[in-house]
C-alpha cells in the first residue's frame, strides 16, 4: 500500500506512514496495512521488534477527518479497532521514531510503544476536546499512570500542542535528539532489542505490563463507546464540517 512501507532487515520490521502531503493523516486503508503487518509480526519469529515511524517532518496527525464526520455505521468493524487490538496484542517490542508532529492517535499510540525517540521539532498533542470527542486508545488511563494525573489533565483537557523537552521530563519520550538522528537511533534501539534473548525480552514485556493489560483493553472499550457517542454529535460535526471546509 503506497502510504505504508514495510521493511525488514536483522530482525527488525521498520513500518513506516508516508502519507506526508495530508500529514500522515490516518485512513482506514492504513489502519488495516498497519493491523496485518501487526498481526504477520506476532505470528513470526523471524521478527524480534517493530519499529513504527513516519515521515522527517511528521509522525501522523491522527486520524483522518473526514473518517470522523462519515456515517458511523458498523464501528466495530472499523480498520482503527483492528490496529488498535493489533498493537496491545502484539508480545514483541515496538520503538516509535517520532519527527514532527504526533496528534491524535499518532499521540496516544505513544503510551503503547516500549521506546520512544522524539525529534527536537517533536510536538504531540492531544486534540480530542476541540474535536468535540473523549481521548482513545485507553490514553485516559495510561497517560495518567505514566505522567501524572494532573500533567494528563493539562494535556487532554487544553489540548495544547506538548513540546519534545517536556514530554521527555515527563515520561512520554525516551529520548530527544535532532531531526537527522531520529531515525537512525530509533534504529539502532530495536537492533539491540532484537539481539536480547527472544522469550526473556517478551516474558518481561509481559511482565512489565500484565498488572494494567485488562484494565487498558476494558478503558480502551469504554472510551470507544463514549467516542462514538460524542462523534455523532451537533457540536463534533459541526467542528469536523468546519475543519474539512478549510481544508478544502
Amino acid at each position: 500500500m503506497k502510504h505504508i512501507q514495510a521493511k525488514y532487515e536483522d530482525g527488525v520490521l521498520t513500518l513506516s506512514m508516508t502519507r506526508a502531503e495530508k500529514k500522515n493523516a490516518l485512513t482506514q486503508e492504513m489502519y488495516l496495512t498497519l493491523a496485518l503487518a501487526l498481526e504477520d509480526a506476532g505470528q513470526d519469529d523471524s521478527v524480534r521488534v517493530v519499529v513504527l515511524r513516519g515521515t522527517p517532518t511528521v509522525f501522523s496527525s491522527g486520524n483522518d477527518i473526514q473518517d470522523f464526520a462519515d456515517d458511523g455505521s458498523g464501528k466495530e468493524k472499523l480498520a482503527s479497532v483492528r490496529f488498535m487490538k493489533a498493537v496491545t496484542s502484539l508480545q514483541k517490542p515496538m520503538v516509535a521514531a517520532v519527527c514532527g508532529y504526533a496528534v491524535g492517535i499518532g499521540a496516544t499510540v505513544l503510551l503503547h510503544c516500549d521506546y520512544v525517540v522524539a525529534s527536537e521539532d517533536a510536538r504531540i498533542r492531544f486534540p480530542f476536546v476541540d474535536l468535540g470527542l473523549c481521548p482513545e486508545f485507553g490514553s485516559t488511563l495510561l497517560l495518567p499512570a505514566l505522567v501524572g494525573q494532573q500533567k494528563a489533565s493539562e494535556w487532554m483537557l487544553l489540548g495544547s500542542f506538548v513540546l519534545a523537552g517536556e514530554a521527555q521530563k515527563a515520561g512520554l519520550a525516551n529520548r530527544v535528539l535532532p531531526n537527522d538522528m531520529v531515525f537512525e537511533e530509533a534504529e539502532s534501539i530495536a537492533r539491540a532489542l532484537a539481539k536480547k534473548p527472544p522469550a526473556a525480552l517478551a516474558a518481561t514485556r509481559q511482565l512489565l505490563k500484565a498488572a494494567s493489560r485488562e484494565l487498558v483493553e476494558a478503558r480502551i472499550q469504554k472510551e470507544r463507546d463514549i467516542f462514538q457517542t460524542l462523534r455523532s454529535t451537533e457540536d463534533a460535526q459541526s467542528i469536523f464540517n468546519s475543519f474539512l471546509s478549510r481544508a478544502r
